[in-house]
Formats: C-alpha cells, structure tokens, sequence
C-alpha cells in the first residue's frame, strides 16, 4: 500500500483527536466535506484511514483528505443521530448509503382524550409527547413499545370502540370504550412513562430481575434470556441523547473553554430540533471572560440573517438582558439538565478544538502578524486596526451580490464579515456594484456611529478604485479612509498593489504577497459561496413556483427548512406533507 502524504496541519490535528465517541468530518483542498462517519472512539477510527489496506472506494476518498473536523458527543446513539443529520445536510460525495436515510423510531404518547402509545418514524405525525429518536442498531425499540404497550393500560385501537376487547380482558386496557376514566389515572401513567425515558427505570428493572430470576428457576430460559435482553435495551434508550430536540423552534447552544489567555468558543445551532451546524473559533481573551463572550456573540449574531430564536449560554444576567433586547434574541442561562448536558458537550468540543488547532493557530498568527507588519510599511500606515476588503460575484449580471471582510490587527474577523444583494436593478459592471456597496456600507457605518476602517482593499483595479474613492466623496469621508486595489496581470495572478497615485510591484516570494494572497482567497470564498447560495435559491423559487396551487409563503417554509430544491427532492413525501398536500408533494418529486 502506497503511504498517503499528509499536510502538517492535517498530521497535527489526528494526534490530538480525543479517544471519545463522536462524529469526524473529512474535508477536502477547498474545504468542502467529502465524507461524515462516526466512531466510538475517534482517534482509532481516523487513524485507520492511513494506517491500513483500504478497499477502492476509501483509497479513493483518502487521496482527497486535506483536513479533518469533528465533534465529541455523548454516546453511540447521539453519534448515529448526528451523523444522519450532517449527511443529510451535506450530502458528501463519499457518503451514499446514510444520505437519503428516512429517519429513526420514536415513541409518542399522544394527547387525545384518551391517551395512546404509539410508535412512529415521523415526529410531525402525532400531537403528543414525543421519546427519541432511538439510532443504535441493537436497541430493540419495537420490544421497548410493546413491552411499553403491555406495563402501561393505555387504549390499543385507533379509534375508540364501542365495546370491551381482548386487551381488557387481559388487564392491558383500561377500556374507556365502556369505563369512565378518571384524568388523573392518566396522568400518573404519563408520568411514570416520562420517568422511565428520563432514567428513573431502578424500580421497573427491579421488578424486571425478580421475573427473569423466576424464569429461569422454572427452566424458562428463553423467557429469562428476554427480559435480560429488555433490561439491556431499557439501560440503554433511559440514556439521554442531546443531538435531536423535540422542539422545532432554531436554538443554539453555546459553550467556551479559556486556557494560555486565550478562549475558544463553540456554537452549535439546532435548526428545527436537529444539531446541524457547529461553529468554533479561538481568539485572544483580553477582557473578562464574561465581557469577551457577550462582545463575541453581539458580532456573530449582529446583522446575521440566521439567528436563532433561542441561545442558552452561561452570562451574568445583566448580559443576557443586554443581548435579548439588542439582538431580539431570546437569551437564557440553561435550567434544564438537558441544556446543560449539551452546554457541558459544547464545552468539551471547546477544549479538544483547542488542543488541536491551538499552535497551528498561534504559528498562523505569527506569521500573518509578521506579514501584517511588513503590509504596513509598504502602504505607510502606521496606526493600521482594521481593514475592510470588498469583493463582487455575478455571471452574465444575474443574482448580483457583494461581499466583504474584515481584518482587525491583521487577522481575520468573521464576526465583521457582510453579504450584500445588489438592489439597484440597472446596474450592470463592477464599477456601479462596487459603488453601491461602498456606499451603503459606510452610510451605515456612519448612521451607527461604528467606527470606520483604516484601510479598504478592493479585490480588482482602477476602476473599483475610482468607484469605491467616489461613493466615499458623497460621505464626506474620502480624506479619511484610503482605497487600494490589488491589480492582476494578464494571467490572471495579483502582481501589484495599485493606488490612485501609485503602483507598487509585488515579490511573489515575499510575505506580503502570500498575505495578500491570502485576504483574495478568504474574500473571494466568501463572496463566491454567498452567491452560490442565492443563485441556488433563485433556481428553487422558480422551479417551485412552476407548481400550480403552491404560494409563496410555502415556497419559503420550504426553503427556509430543506435550503435548496435538491434536498426538497429527495425529501420523503411524508415529510414533504407537513408544509403541503399529498399531490403538490408528489408534484415536487418531479421537478
């Protein structure tokens, strides 16, 4: 077997993978995830990848890793659920059997008059109280519903009976066909049912050992051996899982680690009840821990057209107060053990991304500073902070978009970054985007009282130059902040750093061209995927709305669930009948 070659980075970070159950995220050159798996332990299974023979498809897959990503969960269920949710998102190119996965098993006690256990693949089915979803492959989870069926005497038909059946007969129904029950017999077996999903099984297992001892004193060993084997299942679906969440509301959990003063913060958001995005970052801790957390999310969630309508994380409540109503998102502290177990996740997915990027961090840092230094010296600007750097994407003029970044003492902050729509609809060169971002950028800027940058950067030539240097005329801010642009030959490669007054040629083996290189690469990804996103959506707005009987309003219920008509194809039709009927579902698997 041929050796894979691995990048230093890449090197790095397998070593400090942790020997924990969780999920691993295989990305490519452009940062893109190629595979989602999962493992009980984390480190073994990605160093199987190099370390072993490997069937065509893995060597396959192994030639194109460049980078690795991964969150630490709590168990096996967990890992089974996340993956799910990541490969559906996703869809990675060497994921196929998982990528259109139906779902897993919950139970659900329902909310009619009178109650019923019911078990379901769908957790829009039934209004009720839902347990789950179940993901490991040895959990019996029909056995724990009829074992469920046959402990608590909740009614068996669907629809209610006019008569007494076999159920009663055998003590398994209360048989509300013909008794009157009282609602507090229903609520005490609702309970005892939360109970056991909650853990609280000591009991109901005790009670379940003295029958398997009983069986198998009278020689019934395969009665005995069941019960062993549901005593097993029961242990193990009591466990908690954090990954789905009943509620549909978009909640983010958010926790931080702080180690060498610096603080590493993760996000993850639930988008419809399911763990689909977690977002980390390392940054220097220069305040409090308090005061840094609030400023981090304040700049994260600012502007930001995604956020939640929920966030738990641990501040002080004057600073939960202050986020609340600035950024009219609902802020708590969690109460819940539930939130808290997710936070403790979050925390521990903190400290294992520090440990792995924490000196590739700090070696990036040092040579983007040193490159920084030198930046400044070549555009003479000694007081440099910030920098905002513009970009534009469109082809043939449709789904025009700009986008911009941000460096604050030479290093990137995301938290700063803006996507822009084009809104003037004549428009129609980079000259007339150009001035029309530049401008409603810092016409804002100024309404806001924020402060202005230093130094704008341009990704183009004179002519973004002179359409950037005009639309800060109309401010009345020209004079304060000056525009430079990075001029490319006619092969395509940044070779100069152009002014209005000067050209300054760039050494393609010095540092500063390689951290110029750098911000065009973050600029251009970034305004890139943006208008990939749009165009995707246009593309989905109007395929849906070739669909007779289908409104807008549901065209955005959809796309704001599935993201893009891709994933609103290849959903289930019983999923796709929660926001439209049986036919328009059927229609939409035709597109």
């Amino acid at each position: 077997m041929q050796k894979q070659i691995l990048n230093k980075n890449l090197q790095f970070k397998l070593k400090k993978i942790p020997d924990k159950s969780g999920v691993y995220l295989w990305k490519d050159i452009n940062d893109k995830i190629i595979y989602v798996g999962k493992a009980k332990n984390l480190f073994k299974r990605t160093q199987q990848y190099f370390n072993k023979e490997n069937d065509s498809k893995t060597t396959k897959l192994v030639k194109n890793i460049y980078d690795v990503d991964f969150i630490v969960v709590n168990n096996e269920n967990e890992s089974l659920i996340l993956e799910t949710n990541l490969i559906k998102k996703y869809k990675p190119k060497y994921n196929i059997l998982l990528r259109y996965s139906y779902g897993y098993p919950y139970i659900v006690i329902t909310n009619e008059e009178h109650p019923r256990i019911v078990y379901t693949k769908s957790p829009n089915n039934y209004r009720g109280t839902y347990y789950g979803p179940f993901a490991s492959v040895d959990d019996n989870k029909y056995e724990i519903y009829n074992f469920l069926q046959k402990l608590f005497p909740l009614r068996k038909c669907e629809k209610l009976k006019k008569q007494r059946c076999l159920y009663a007969d055998i003590e398994e129904c209360l048989a509300p066909c013909i008794n009157k029950i009282n609602i507090n017999v229903y609520q005490d077996i609702k309970k005892s049912i939360h109970d056991f999903f909650s853990g609280k099984t000591y009991e109901l297992i005790k009670k379940l050992k003295t029958e398997e001892k009983e069986y198998a004193n009278n020689f019934q060993y395969e009665k005995a051996n069941k019960i062993y084997e549901l005593i097993k299942s029961i242990k193990k679906i009591s466990h908690n899982q954090n990954i789905n969440l009943l509620s549909k509301k978009n909640i983010d959990v958010i926790g931080y680690y702080i180690k060498n003063d610096y603080i590493t913060i993760s996000i993850f958001s639930f988008i419809n009840g399911k763990l689909l995005t977690k977002n980390q970052q390392i940054c220097e801790l220069n305040n409090s821990i308090n005061e840094s957390v609030t400023n981090y999310i304040m700049q994260y969630y600012y502007n930001n057209s995604f956020s939640p309508k929920i966030c738990y994380v641990n501040l002080n409540s004057d600073s939960l107060k202050n986020l609340s109503e600035t950024l009219k998102i609902k802020m708590f502290n969690p109460k819940t053990s539930k939130f808290q177990d997710i936070i403790s996740t979050a925390v521990e997915n903190s400290k294992t991304y520090f440990e792995s990027n924490y000196l590739i961090f700090k070696h990036q840092q040092k040579w983007q500073l040193e490159a920084f230094e030198e930046f400044k010296k070549i555009i003479n600007i000694k007081n440099l902070t910030l920098i905002n750097v513009f970009d534009m994407s469109n082809l043939f003029n449709d789904n025009k978009v700009g986008a911009m970044i941000a460096l604050e003492n030479g290093m990137f902050n995301k938290n700063l970054y803006r996507k822009f729509n084009i809104k003037n609809t004549n428009a129609n060169s980079d000259y007339e985007y150009m001035y029309e971002v530049i401008k409603r950028q810092y016409k804002r800027t100024i309404e806001e009282r924020k402060m202005l940058p230093n130094l704008i950067i341009v990704d183009g030539g004179s002519i973004q130059i002179k359409a950037a240097t005009i639309a800060l005329k109309e401010l009345k801010i020209d004079t304060v902040i000056p525009v430079i642009g990075l001029k490319k030959n006619r092969q395509h490669k940044t070779d100069a750093i152009i002014s209005k007054d000067a050209t300054y040629q760039l050494d393609k083996q010095s540092n500063v061209y390689n951290f110029l290189l750098n911000i065009q690469e973050e600029i251009h990804r970034f305004a890139i995927k943006f208008y990939h996103q749009k165009s995707l959506t246009t593309f989905s707005k109007s395929k849906l709305d070739e669909i007779p009987g289908i409104g807008k309003k549901t065209i955005s219920k959809l796309l704001s669930n599935y993201e893009n008509i891709s994933n609103i194809k290849n959903a289930p039709i019983e999923e796709l009948t929660q926001f439209v009927s049986n036919d328009i579902a059927k229609q939409i698997k035709k597109i």
